[in-house]
């Protein structure tokens, strides 16, 4: 089997269990949803902060859902038989990546939709623009993510270090998506944020693959 066909069916594997328990999208879900109320009240639900607070809401979600990506292995004691199947385990990271990569994207559709119904915001007009960002934020979410996921696989308290990790690391592309939803709302260019996003992701998605395979020759 070559390494995409290994990659795809790891990534249908966390896909399929997702659907059948359907616990992560619902934990993110629920979080995302509370923390744009949430800021609505407090913050006010004008256009001006749609931005902040989408980035915001979706940057606690996936804190929530990251871990649970390979936390299903090891509460069935499948991780030992997942990592002697033949192949380089860095097709592993990439099939959970995919995996996480469409949740994370189904999660941000949602969020634009309620987002532009509390805050008053014209997705519609600026939808397309709006998905680039959210994929190019959602790619590098999901590279710091997955290889996270891994290395607090088996520390005791790995719900209180995922924040603690997750946040410095992801707040690059957190920061690059909140300008660049900013000025497409506002209809104005932000080119040196997008080159950011767009070389902060490349790193990431070349360091953190080779990482994760050290990572799980600990494991």
């Amino acid at each position: 089997m070559n390494g995409f066909l290994r990659a795809a069916a790891v990534a249908r594997k966390d896909l399929l269990m997702e659907w059948r328990g359907r616990q992560t999208i619902t934990a993110t879900g629920m979080v995302a949803l509370l923390m744009i109320l949430l800021l609505g009240f407090v913050l006010g639900s004008e256009p001006g902060r749609a931005a902040a607070v989408l980035w915001v809401a979706l940057g606690f979600a996936a804190i929530v859902g990251i871990p649970r990506i390979t936390q299903s292995e090891v509460e069935q004691q499948a991780l030992e038989t997942l990592l002697l199947y033949p192949g380089s385990r860095e097709h592993l990271y990439w099939g959970k990546g995919a995996a996480l990569l469409l949740m994370l994207s189904a999660l941000l559709v949602a969020l634009l939709l309620l987002l532009g119904v509390l805050f008053s915001v014209d997705v519609w007009t600026h939808g397309g623009a709006l998905l680039g960002v959210g994929m190019l934020g959602i790619v590098g979410l999901s590279a710091i993510g997955t290889l996270l996921a891994a290395l607090v696989l088996h520390v005791r308290g790995r719900e209180l270090l995922m924040p603690l990790l997750l946040l410095p690391l992801a707040l690059p592309v957190v920061l690059g998506c909140v300008r660049l939803t900013e000025a497409i709302l506002a209809g104005t260019t932000s080119a040196p944020w997008l080159l950011v996003l767009v070389v902060f992701d490349l790193v990431y998605l070349l360091v953190c693959p080779i990482l994760f395979e050290v990572v799980m020759d600990e494991a």
